[in-house]
């Protein structure tokens, strides 16, 4: 009794092991991967938008795979989300390897063992899913042929084969590729049985291959896509593949009972291979697969990206201080934080700066997640048009082309601007939504925003002409000033800086920001002016001491960076003499 108890408390440790892990790993150590698979989706409780579902196979796991990934807002439901999707996968295949397993081995199969076996399939995709490229959709597929298969399993006789028939296309219909998992079980499930429908075989096979050539126009898909839908390639399918290996395995195994190659099948009869075994191997290759496509700069490169969504502004400073992400992207988004908190012109040296590609990384032909950041940043500064058309085109070249994000910034910026109606049928999408409802009074908008004195028409490449007008349109628009500011401190044109701050940042701030004051000292050096024009200008007599030590400090060092890395790291006098631009 004590015996039996141990080994039920074993099994049941055994499987909520597992399923913990899974939790935590998608909870605490990837949940930016995770929640970002959210914000380039949008699901809309509308018939007509279901229905659009339709127009593509696998109608009912995109549906089902994009409202579970509303959930993915929150890092707790996102985690759970996935959990429960791998867990239920973690079952079928179990009852699946388990009606396969007896015939293969002659006796009921030790449940450990192939609580372990049916692993595989859900490690690999355990390891594939923060992969933005990998959806939701994708598990409800698999889930479905699963489910399928064991319901198609309990079914005999004749009426099996009409219900063999009929789920071919209906499976195509809502699972998409799936349906050929399901075609390969139910041809070894036949064989497992010891039936001999070689004609029933052929018309499933024929109908299974035939339906993606007949329907892909319908559908409008690619040759490949039509096989692969809602698969972009087939490496997303390894899951799929490995399950079908086992069972045909498995299947191989049964029938090489008794002939002289029987001794695999006796092998797994007598338990060779242990539970604790087989465990210990899964778990190496989860720890491994995991270690090797898990990538902290992306995650965390990712989590600037939600808390900049979020507002969270500390939390963005905290991971850009903590990560030192060398990207536009990030250092984009850290411009963006220090801005808002009215720090850009104090501690923009204190954060990785790739010239103005950190500032408004918009340009026509960059990716989709820098036309994302861009138009977060060009909305910041109050450059509405340009914003405007990056929501836009960020939205059409995202991964599903569609985006709650991007919604959400359109109608931010038709509010601003006065276009109601824009502004109107934004919101009233958001409120299709479950967590994206919002009112008018939600979105606040700052006095730079809503205050344009003349229409901007220029190139979205012209960040200097954007820069401009906006500051002479609104001399109080701050983080336009700020911004103009640093443009000519990253493109080191000294006196251009000096006459947009004297003309407009002169008296603004209670005190010279540090990047500032250590550019005026620059300029007033080249200038050679007298300390009655420096003092006028109110910079701290301690920048004022530290810039005579660096300028003794680089004259002696003969323009060698080393001498001065260590004190003078995050100055701009640093920047200004040895920071280049890397040619890839």
């Amino acid at each position: 009794m004590k015996s039996s108890l141990r080994t039920k408390g074993l099994g049941f440790a055994a499987v909520l092991i597992p399923v913990i892990a899974c939790f935590l790993y998608f909870r605490f150590v990837v949940p930016y991967h995770i929640c970002f698979k959210e914000q380039i989706q949008l699901f809309l409780f509308r018939s007509t938008y279901i229905l659009s579902y339709f127009s593509k196979p696998a109608a009912l796991a995109c549906l089902g795979g994009d409202f579970l990934t509303q959930f993915l807002y929150f890092k707790t439901g996102g985690a759970v989300v996935v959990t429960l999707l791998l867990v239920m996968e973690w079952w079928l295949i179990f009852l699946i390897l388990k009606r396969f397993s007896f015939v293969a081995t002659g006796h009921a199969p030790s449940l450990q063992t192939l609580c372990a076996t049916s692993l595989l399939p859900v490690i690999i995709e355990w390891i594939a899913y923060p992969k933005l490229s990998f959806s939701v959709a994708l598990s409800i597929s698999f889930i479905l042929a699963l489910s399928v298969f064991l319901g198609y399993a309990k079914t005999t006789g004749k009426i099996s084969i009409v219900i063999g028939i009929l789920l071919i296309p209906i499976l195509y219909i809502m699972a998409g590729t799936s349906v050929f998992l399901f075609l390969i079980l139910v041809v070894l499930y036949e064989i497992h049985c010891g039936r001999k429908r070689f004609v029933y075989w052929s018309a499933l096979s024929g109908l299974a291959v035939a339906l993606p050539i007949l329907l892909r126009h319908s559908y409008l898909l690619t040759f490949k896509q039509a096989y692969l839908y809602p698969y972009s390639d087939v490496k997303q399918a390894l899951s799929l593949v490995t399950l079908a290996l086992m069972v045909l395995l498995l299947v191989c195994f049964g029938k090489l009972r008794g002939l002289k190659f029987g001794v695999w099948a006796n092998v797994i009869r007598a338990n060779v291979i242990r539970p604790y075994v087989l465990g210990i191997v899964l778990g190496f290759v989860l720890i491994a697969g995991l270690v090797k496509t898990m990538d902290r700069k992306r995650e965390n490169l990712f989590g600037i990206m939600i808390e900049a969504y979020h507002e969270n502004w500390d939390k963005v400073l905290a991971i850009a201080e903590s990560e030192e992400l060398q990207n536009p992207i990030a250092a984009c988004y850290t411009n963006i934080a220090l801005s808002k908190k009215s720090l850009l012109g104090e501690r923009l040296m204190d954060f990785y700066q790739p010239f103005v590609s950190g500032l408004l990384p918009y340009v026509p032909k960059s990716g989709w997640s820098v036309i994302f950041a861009g138009c977060d940043a060009y909305y910041h500064i109050g450059d509405l048009d340009i914003a405007q058309h990056g929501a836009m085109v960020g939205m059409i070249f995202s991964p599903n082309q569609r985006s709650a994000r991007m919604v959400e910034r359109l109608a931010e910026i038709n509010l601003a601007i006065g276009d109601i109606p824009a502004a109107t049928k934004y919101l009233r999408i958001l409120e299709s939504t479950l967590f994206h409802k919002k009112s008018p009074d939600r979105f606040e908008l700052q006095p730079h925003q809503a205050i344009l004195k003349e229409d901007m028409i220029h190139k979205s490449t012209d960040i200097r002409v954007s820069l401009e007008l906006l500051t002479e349109s609104n001399p109080d628009n701050l983080p336009a000033l700020d911004y103009l500011l640093c443009y000519h401190l990253l493109t080191k044109n000294i006196p251009a800086f000096f006459k947009v701050y004297t003309s407009y940042g002169k008296g603004k701030y209670r005190h010279v920001p540090k990047a500032y004051a250590e550019a005026l000292l620059i300029y007033f050096a080249a200038k050679q002016s007298t300390m009655k024009e420096v003092s006028s200008y109110g910079i701290d007599a301690e920048i004022i001491k530290a810039f005579g030590e660096y300028t003794r400090l680089y004259e002696q060092s003969d323009g060698n960076l080393a001498p001065m890395q260590e004190k003078f790291s995050n100055t701009y006098w640093l920047f200004y003499h040895f920071a280049t631009v890397k040619n890839d």
